[in-house]
């Protein structure tokens, strides 16, 4: 079993960043609720809504598009896709550009396109962000710009703006069954589980590969998961919707993967299971992040990971935490820095003078 170096064991921003999230979660929820229902009710008036992000923002407007079932019609759109070739958006649509700190080009670029077309914009980023990124018609602010390239505080605050939004347009907002009072605790329920995560990376960091499925929103965090652990560790990783992953990808499968699952309590027909079975046959080891109160993940020798009793628009929340978990303490024990974007790699640093974000 890998031991974690003694110095401190969490050096890093990007875990001052995780730890943070109950806080986050919180204060997000009683500075923003108002302003989220004000832009609740202009969205709800909209014929269509267009999520655009990029990256991580990306697979936040998944979970957004996933999640946001009260109002117009959702769409998920990358960044980079909705400025080159724009959908037909009019006056009549509204766009929700997310950035973390609001400086990526791809991000104020296509705000300013969906300014250009009259469709009514809203930025979720950071509460200080850059400047081009303020042109949106209303904001919503999530916490100071992340001093880690990782980006997890940012992700799981503005995955909250988005169920608040939510709820706003149902009317829900402050609806004491809503379950966003209690879920800063939960958040910090799940992190009280730390070292389970760690012990599940001291055992596994040495897989050659890492693949990830989810199902719904939560397939967003298969994704996101995936792009966490390349940026911070470099090591080969995939993240797959449940589904997909059977119909080709699992041939890639074998005893020096580890398969990650994101399986809630949700009406998946079974298919983690059926997933955790094949993999077993494999030789396959399997990492559930689970709900479900059977016991069909465990009996197929799953180890699991407890998830919270939570409503289900805040369940992406709730299950990408330990997925954070994971990828940092893998950096770690990977001898990798997860705060840097592998910038402290001179070759790296050498191909990233050929691109700009």
């Amino acid at each position: 079993m890998t031991t974690l170096a003694p110095r401190d064991r969490h050096p890093y921003f990007m875990h001052d960043a995780i730890v943070a999230q109950p806080g986050a979660i919180q204060s997000v929820i009683s500075t923003q609720k108002e302003r989220c229902a004000e832009v609740a009710a202009e969205l709800s008036r909209k014929r269509r809504m267009y999520i655009v992000g990029i990256g991580t923002s990306w697979h936040a407007a998944l979970v957004g598009a996933s999640i946001m079932d009260a109002g117009p019609e959702a769409f998920a759109c990358n960044s980079f896709e909705f400025c080159v070739s724009p959908p037909r958006v009019t006056s009549d649509d509204g766009v929700i550009v997310i950035s973390h700190r609001g400086t990526k080009r791809s991000s104020y670029d296509a705000l300013d396109v969906a300014n250009s077309l009259g469709a009514y914009t809203v930025a979720i980023t950071s509460t200080d962000p850059g400047p081009r990124i303020l042109v949106a018609d209303d904001g919503i602010r999530t916490v100071d710009q992340e001093k880690s390239a990782a980006f997890t505080i940012s992700y799981t605050t503005a995955l909250t703006v988005l169920a608040m939004l939510n709820l706003g347009m149902a009317g829900r907002l402050d609806d004491p069954a809503s379950g966003l009072d209690a879920f800063p605790q939960q958040i910090s329920d799940i992190l009280a589980h730390e070292e389970e995560v760690r012990q599940v990376v001291a055992e596994h960091q040495a897989r050659r590969r890492f693949i990830s499925a989810g199902w719904g929103a939560n397939r967003a965090n298969a994704y996101e998961v995936a792009l966490k652990i390349k940026e911070t560790s470099r090591a080969d990783c995939e993240g797959f919707q449940i589904e997909q992953l059977l119909h080709g990808p699992f041939c890639s499968l074998d005893s020096e993967c580890l398969l990650t699952l994101i399986a809630p309590d949700t009406e998946d027909r079974g298919r983690s299971a059926d997933l955790a079975n094949a993999a077993r046959e494999l030789g396959a080891p399997v990492w559930a992040l689970t709900n479900q109160v059977d016991t069909a993940l465990a009996d197929a020798g799953a180890i699991t990971f407890p998830l919270p009793d939570c409503p289900e628009y805040l369940m992406p929340i709730a299950s990408v935490v330990p997925l954070q978990l994971f990828t940092y303490h893998l950096a770690l024990a990977r001898g990798t820095h997860p705060d840097l974007f592998q910038q402290d790699d001179p070759l790296q640093a050498a191909a990233r003078t050929h691109y700009d974000l």
